[in-house]
This record gives structure tokens, sequence and C-alpha cells, in this order.
């Protein structure tokens, strides 16, 4: 079957050579329609009140319970206001705001997607800067006293955006193998209807040719049977033995 398709490959080399040419414009076209991306992260860590820590005491010891204040934060990034704000900065970009499942502390994680690796950047910085103020916010709703106002401060924040081509290469190898395979169906496709029509000219459609010579004997015997054979019982037809023998005068 592989030797098959090789072969009518090789006979419609025409079919082939323009299939290649259309896979190839079709991967640029992919590679061009689908840019690479670019991701930047940042984690903002949320730290006690002084009334909690106590004069002299360790922040990082008095993390407990900050984990309701930072779902609310997470909360609010998600809703319509806080997309809005992100949809000035870029039209573009993508966000994820959560808590960092890989720690067991108030960590709030943002990932931001863009086109651009400066767009990614700045949407990042953006959000970053809009955590300690919401959180502000938030307290100032609630009336929280001065000495058990909670604050923040950012762990780390990409300054670099990573570059991402899985995309661009899914939809490069998905054109590839889409050209690739509408080559080799047209191609074998073509060349059957071509034979079928070249060997319906010869007659040779119907049978193969082996069928025909398998059939041959079997004919010529039944034409050795129509020729007509004489009768033994019809004396007419028989040749006088007089005939046969030689007479004597």
């Amino acid at each position: 079957m592989v030797l098959d398709v090789i072969r009518a490959l090789g006979r419609r080399w025409y079919v082939v050579l323009i299939g290649a040419i259309a896979t190839a414009a079709l991967t640029v076209g992919a590679y061009v329609t689908t840019p690479p991306e670019y991701n930047a992260r940042g984690l903002v860590l949320l730290l006690p009140a002084p009334s909690v820590v106590g004069e002299g005491g360790n922040p990082l010891l008095n993390l407990g319970g900050l984990e309701q204040p930072a779902g609310i934060l997470v909360a609010y990034f998600s809703s319509a206001p806080a997309r809005e704000e992100v949809k000035a900065q870029s039209e573009t970009a993508q966000y994820v705001v959560g808590i960092d499942d890989s720690t067991r502390g108030p960590v709030i994680v943002v990932d931001v997607t863009d086109a651009d690796p400066q767009t990614t950047l700045d949407v990042l910085n953006h959000i970053i800067d809009r955590i300690p103020e919401q959180l502000d916010a938030l307290q100032d709703q609630v009336d929280a006293p001065a000495d058990s106002v909670i604050s923040s401060t950012p762990l780390t924040v990409d300054e670099k955006a990573d570059r991402d081509m899985g995309g661009t290469i899914r939809m490069v190898i998905a054109a590839l193998v889409v050209g690739v395979a509408v080559t080799c169906i047209t191609a074998f496709a073509l060349d059957g209807i071509l034979r079928r029509r070249r060997l319906r000219r010869t007659g040779w459609v119907d049978e193969p040719p082996r069928a025909r010579r398998r059939q041959q004997p079997v004919e010529s015997r039944a034409d050795d049977d129509d020729e007509p054979t004489a009768d033994p019982d019809d004396e007419s037809d028989a040749v006088p033995e007089s005939l046969t023998v030689g007479s004597r005068p």
C-alpha cells in the first residue's frame, strides 16, 4: 500500500509540487497570524497588622488568617471594574490573579500574557501597584483601626517578559500536517481517476488481464463444442464403405 502511494505520487509529481508550494504558504501564514506570546509573573505577600505582630515581633511568624483578605483581593481583580482597568492598559492582555498554591501563606500571584513584551510588563506592574491600593480601600470601607491595618509587600516581579512559542509552533505543525495530507490525498485520488480512464479506453477496465487469460481456454472449448459433429445414427451423412475401401471393377 505504501509503495502504491509512493508510485502514485511519483506519477503525479506536478500535484505534489503544487501541494508543496501551497503547504509552504499555509505554514508561513500560520506563523504570521499566530505571533508568539509573552508571559510575566509577580508575587505579593500580605503582612499582618502591627497590633498582631506586637512590638519587636516578626511579621512572618504571624501570617495565619491572612488568606481570607487575600481571597477578597483576588475576587476584586476578577470583577468587571478591574478588567476594565486592565483593558485600558492593553486590549489584548490576559491576566490571572490568584493565591499561590505552592505556599501555605497569603501570597497573591499575578500572571500576565500579551503579544508585546513591554505591554506585558506594564500590565503586570499596574496590577502589582493596584493590590496595596485596593487593600487600603477595602480596610477604609470597614473603618479598620490604624494599628490593625493589613499591609502588603512585593516578593518578586519579573523585569523581563518570557517569550512563549508554544501556540505558534502548534499552529505551524497543524498547517504542515493539513497541507501534506491534502496533497497526498489529492495526488493519489487523481492518479486513480486517470488510470481508470485510461483502462476504460483500452477495454480493460471491467476485469484484470489475469482473469481474462484464465477465461480464454474456456471460451475456446465452448467454441469447439458449437461446431457441428456427425451423427452416427444418420445414414445420409455416412460415407459409403465402397468409397472408403476401394471397389473392384
